[in-house]
């Protein structure tokens, strides 16, 4: 009997020790969406959020154009999972993204309209991210689009 005690506490410790602290539940939205100018370099900065981001690839994956980016501005905005949002005038699409070490992977791209947005603008609405284009209106969560067109 105290041959098993011995393992089984250093069992119950070695379980313990591998715990991940984990602190719930957080929101990480941001409360209004960032307009954000390309610069020369296809960088986009968010001085607020402390967020820069090269967005030649997305540029490039919506119009295969490598210099599609020059005087342009992306839309962002960052969902309450801390998924990040991001669309531009004429994009066809919505992109979402996961931060991941240094870099933002994408997790979905959201088919919008064939005509692409002409002026598109994120609002917050819990737990959605709201996107408007003229009077249309559609929910989004990082999987694509919730509950159809308004």
């Amino acid at each position: 009997m105290r041959r098993l005690i011995i393992p089984s506490l250093l069992l119950i410790l070695f379980i313990a020790a591998c715990s991940v602290l984990t602190l719930q539940p957080a929101n990480f939205a941001w409360p209004l969406e960032s307009i954000l100018p390309v610069d020369d370099n296809g960088k986009v900065t968010e001085d607020r959020y402390s967020v820069e981001v090269n967005t030649v690839g997305l540029f490039f994956e919506e119009f295969q154009d490598s210099l599609s980016y020059k005087g342009k501005e992306i839309r962002m905005i960052r969902d309450n999972q801390g998924f990040y949002f991001m669309t531009a005038s004429n994009f066809k699409n919505v992109y979402v993204f996961k931060a991941d070490e240094g870099k933002l992977v994408q997790e979905n791209k959201i088919f919008i309209s064939e005509f692409g947005l002409q002026t598109p603008a994120f609002n917050q609405r819990d737990p959605y991210v709201e996107l408007v284009d003229g009077t249309n209106k559609m929910n989004l969560t990082y999987k694509g689009i919730e509950g159809g067109s308004k």
